[in-house]
């Protein structure tokens, strides 16, 4: 650690919200998923944090315990974490508490990393991040030809798009479709997932969308999240009748237009499953990289079951 800089781990009930989320707003890589209300709805309440001096710079640790042992993990539906604010990430990492014995963690694209001491294994993961600083007429003209052709196909059929609908029904849309795919995903998930949704809502920081079809079929359904600094694609998804017709591009250009001019960056949040970067390639965003960390110091034989 660098001398002065004291790092201070804090558990969830002696964090000083006020200054945690003005820290938030303030810090350049400020994220809405590191926002007190986020991390309390989707952990429950389970996060500690590290706090350098007097919340200069902050990293939230989302925890659990599971056969006794306290561990680091992503939480559902947290794309990115990680260190905020102008700190050193290495001094971060070295000063989380040995009582976390295994983590799995994502930070965020700000967090550079050279190679850290084992027992810290990197891998990178891909976003891709769109600029809504010009008008939507410039940005559009980035669209690749697939997102243009697929836009125009689903206004052609008749494709209407309705706003402020309410946030369970689109995860509820959501589940229905993917649910099969995410069986890992527990309910408790998308409970907590509705409860920050309606927090959100109030707040002005969240909006929902939906795609139907002029016989009152659901074609597309999404939520998204703003902030002063960014847009964040959260969840959202298809029809098999609206993946043909181009529901979800239509959304997606829905939400692009809504925000366009605001200076914001559009966060499309993932990019690792090589059919969603594809999608999200069509609208001409710049691919980003960032790390995701694994360090195991579980004793054998528990290490060998992570």
């Amino acid at each position: 650690m660098h001398p002065g800089n004291h790092i201070h781990y804090l558990q969830r009930e002696d964090i000083d919200l006020t200054k945690w989320n003005a820290c938030i707003a303030a810090a350049p890589n400020g994220l809405i998923y590191a926002r007190s209300f986020y991390l309390d709805a989707m952990t429950a309440g389970q996060w500690d944090a590290l706090v350098l001096e007097d919340y200069s710079a902050i990293m939230p640790l989302p925890w659990r315990r599971k056969f006794g042992f306290y561990y680091l993990y992503q939480p559902d539906f947290i794309p990115a974490l990680g260190i905020f604010g102008n700190a050193d990430v290495h001094d971060f990492l070295r000063a989380i508490p040995s009582k976390f014995k295994f983590w799995e963690i994502d930070l965020n694209e700000s967090n550079l990393l050279g190679d850290p001491s084992p027992p810290i294994k990197v891998t990178t993961r891909l976003n891709s991040l769109l600029s809504l600083s010009g008008p939507y007429e410039n940005i559009a003209e980035k669209y690749r030809r697939l997102a243009r052709r697929m836009c125009k196909k689903a206004g052609d059929e008749g494709l209407e798009i309705i706003r402020q609908v309410n946030p369970a029904d689109i995860i509820a849309h959501y589940k229905e479709q993917y649910g099969h795919q995410h069986h890992k995903l527990a309910n408790s998930a998308y409970q907590h997932l509705t409860i920050c949704a309606n927090l959100a809502i109030k707040t002005g920081n969240a909006s929902t969308y939906l795609a139907r079809w002029p016989d009152n079929s659901i074609g597309a359904f999404y939520l998204v999240l703003s902030d002063d600094r960014f847009v964040y694609s959260l969840l959202g998804g298809s029809t098999p009748k609206g993946k043909e017709n181009g529901a979800f591009y239509a959304l997606t250009d829905a939400v692009i237009r809504d925000h366009a001019s605001s200076n914001r960056i559009f966060r499309f949040e993932g990019s690792d499953i090589p059919g969603i970067a594809f999608f999200n390639a069509q609208f001409g965003p710049t691919p980003v990289q960032y790390p995701s960390l694994i360090m195991n110091n579980l004793p054998f034989p528990v290490n060998l079951f992570k």
